[in-house]
């Protein structure tokens, strides 16, 4: 049988769309794609099948059809396919994409979610009902990672299987649904009509991985534009990657997609979450703290309210009080997971202010877990004594030199690594801070590289030199080039850690 419809020509009406009230894409962009969201969220893919047979039905296409649609849909993924194969082959499309800031990716993400409604499928904008993973808050949790994992599974499967359709259970539930499920019309009536909906299920299959070629087609265009055209929000990543070599920008990008999207729920009193319990565990809130304060105190049991009791009846319904446990809301820390877990229980351990946020100057040096060298002893009881100094160094005459950092991330991370290896409780930070300190100290005035080595080994043994002399060879390995680790790092710590320093 002779193919009956040209898909390029047809396009259904905006049923969902029409059904779900939804905002005009030009009208506002964000309030569309909230709507469509809340839309998809209420939805099970019967409803929508249920819509869109109510305009179709299995007689309306001819097996010419989808060996049309199949051909058709091949093509758009083939285009996809290839753009994929190319950014996944120069290597740093994931660094690049993770290091974007959030409102970047939201942009790129939109652009293709337009553009793809705009493409020529039988729904159009509806398309995106069949496709309950392709959305902004679902794409850009874990920091975007979960977009460069989609992008990778549409290859993985367009490259093993023919036809390749996206597996989706949410979707796939809708694969033998009877037809009718409602009352005949009178329009119905002029025809009888198919009681199966296998064929519109192939036909909105096929539809769904199309418009989903669509969209991460028309978002890599996007993408690969602000990058080769370095536009506006792509600089400073850019520049991350440019500056700090391949090695520190992907690590910093693996830290980045490691932020919690939002905080966890502990007990109060036992810190078990619902993940640590199993499933259907339920939590309650403390209801006075709740209706009085509006602030949420958490308990995973009756029992464990009670044993907490003594010590929350002193705050409750007068103050927002909590323990602050580990990735709760009340841990001002509460974002840093995965990779950046240990450098968050570390901050923790630092001295912090009222608010919450760490105290720059009180990251002192004493006291110390072993015994220090008497020119070690010398150095912490001097920055013991003067707060604003991060370092002292000697000149040949033992003139002291203060060392002063005025960059606040370099600051940072410079008195971390100062207060592990001064306080012994850590075997580490030494050569970061050595390569910092001959990068910027070297040339000053009665000061050479050869006189702070020799201050360094006296402090912390013979075999200093040859520690930080294989520190800076890895560090060009690296790609840092003629930078320290610690300045190469700087600034994007603070992006992700500065609203937690104070001065």
């Amino acid at each position: 049988m002779a193919s009956t419809v040209d898909q390029a020509a047809v396009q259904f009406p905006p049923l969902l769309s029409k059904k779900f009230n939804i905002t005009d894409i030009k009208q506002d962009m964000l309030k569309w794609d909230k709507e469509w969201e809340a839309a998809i969220a209420s939805s099970t893919a019967a409803d929508v099948l249920k819509e869109i047979s109510r305009v179709l039905d299995d007689s309306f296409f001819a097996l010419d059809d989808l060996e049309s649609f199949h051909l058709d849909l091949r093509n758009v993924q083939e285009a996809t396919a290839q753009s994929l194969r190319k950014i996944f082959h120069e290597g740093h499309f994931k660094t690049i994409w993770l290091l974007l800031d959030a409102s970047e990716q939201r942009r790129h993400i939109l652009e293709g979610l337009e553009k793809a409604s705009e493409a020529p499928t039988f729904w159009g904008q509806d398309s995106r009902a069949l496709c309950p993973e392709v959305t902004v808050s679902n794409l850009l949790s874990e920091g975007g990672k979960r977009f460069v994992v989609f992008l990778a599974h549409f290859l993985e499967v367009f490259e093993s299987s023919d036809p390749a359709l996206l597996p989706n259970s949410w979707w796939e539930q809708a694969s033998d649904m009877p037809n009718p499920w409602w009352e005949q019309t009178a329009h119905d009536a002029e025809r009888k009509r198919s009681e199966s909906t296998k064929i519109v299920f192939e036909v909105a299959s096929i539809n769904r991985n199309k418009f989903i070629g669509f969209f991460l087609l028309f978002s890599l265009a996007s993408i690969l534009h602000d990058i080769t055209h370095r536009s506006k929000g792509m600089k400073d990543v850019l520049a991350v990657m440019e500056n700090t070599g391949a090695y520190f920008a992907h690590s910093l990008a693996q830290a980045k997609s490691s932020l919690r999207d939002k905080p966890l729920v502990r007990c109060e009193n036992c810190t078990k979450t619902p993940e640590d319990i199993g499933q259907g565990a339920r939590f309650m809130v403390c209801s006075t703290c709740k209706s009085k304060l509006q602030f949420e105190v958490h308990y995973c049991s009756q029992f464990c309210q009670n044993e907490d009791w003594p010590i929350h009846k002193k705050a409750c319904g007068k103050k927002k009080v909590s323990k602050g446990l580990s990735g709760t809301k009340g841990d001002n820390l509460w974002q840093f997971s995965g990779q950046l877990s240990p450098i968050a229980d570390m901050m923790r351990d630092l001295p912090g202010n009222q608010d919450g946020t760490v105290s720059l100057a009180n990251i002192g040096v004493s006291p110390c877990k072993g015994q220090r060298s008497p020119a070690a002893e010398r150095q912490a009881k001097m920055l013991e004594a003067d707060k604003d100094a991060d370092y002292f160094l000697f000149t040949a005459s033992d003139v002291p030199v203060r060392f002063v950092i005025d960059d606040l991330g370099a600051k940072m991370i410079f008195r971390i690594n100062r207060r592990m290896f001064m306080t012994q409780t850590a075997d580490s930070g030494l050569e970061a801070v050595a390569e910092y300190i001959l990068k910027h100290m070297s040339e000053y005035p009665g000061l050479s590289r050869d006189i702070i080595l020799k201050q360094l080994c006296a402090e912390y043994g013979n075999n200093t030199t040859e520690k930080v002399v294989e520190w800076e060879r890895k560090s060009r390995e690296r790609g840092i080039g003629t930078g320290t680790v610690i300045g190469s790092l700087s600034k994007d710590f603070m992006k992700i850690f500065g609203h937690t320093i104070s001065n």
